[in-house]
């Protein structure tokens, strides 16, 4: 799986808002200085964000960024869809047919299913983990991340067994 610069750096900006109490702002300045990034990377995440209706500005001479809701309703797919996250495609055959016109393996692929069930995990376990999750220890964090894939493999087994059905007809 590749994260990109934009999803890595837009979301450690959106968990410094995130720790923020409320009523309190954070300049781009000192959200970058915070993460170590330039002033401009820091505002086009915050207009991306803003965009999305995740991040209010508030203006004067306390004014700066903060989250437009709480952070347990932020989910990390909220962020990465705003700051632009390419999801992954039901279309897998057609994305990488290499010089031919389709897919050499056609039907029957073995590798289809995996990119599939991949994809939809990633997808919902991201609409499940909010800005609140990050909040806490690494323990607390990695302890949720478990929480949340046990919660998932039912699911998973229940996508493995349409895809089973699928393959008979």
């Amino acid at each position: 799986m590749n994260v990109s610069a934009l999803e890595e750096y837009g979301l450690r900006c959106a968990v410094q808002l995130a720790a923020l109490e409320p009523e309190h702002t954070l300049s781009a300045p000192e959200i970058a200085e915070r993460e170590g990034l330039s002033v401009e990377y820091v505002s086009k995440f915050m207009l991306l964000l803003k965009r999305a209706d995740l991040v209010r500005t508030v203006r004067g001479i306390n004014g700066g960024f903060a989250l437009a809701k709480t952070p347990s309703e932020i989910s990390l797919n909220d962020v990465f869809e705003a700051l632009g996250a390419k999801k992954n495609s039901d279309d897998f055959c057609s994305s990488f047919v290499g010089k031919s016109e389709a897919c050499v393996r056609g039907g029957g692929c073995s590798i289809r299913p995996f990119w599939k069930i991949l994809s939809l995990y990633v997808e919902e376990f991201t609409r499940e983990m909010t800005l609140q999750d990050l909040l806490q220890s690494e323990e607390h964090a990695l302890a949720r991340t478990i929480d949340l894939a046990q919660k998932n493999i039912e699911q998973l087994k229940k996508m493995h067994r349409q895809l089973k059905e699928g393959l008979k007809t």
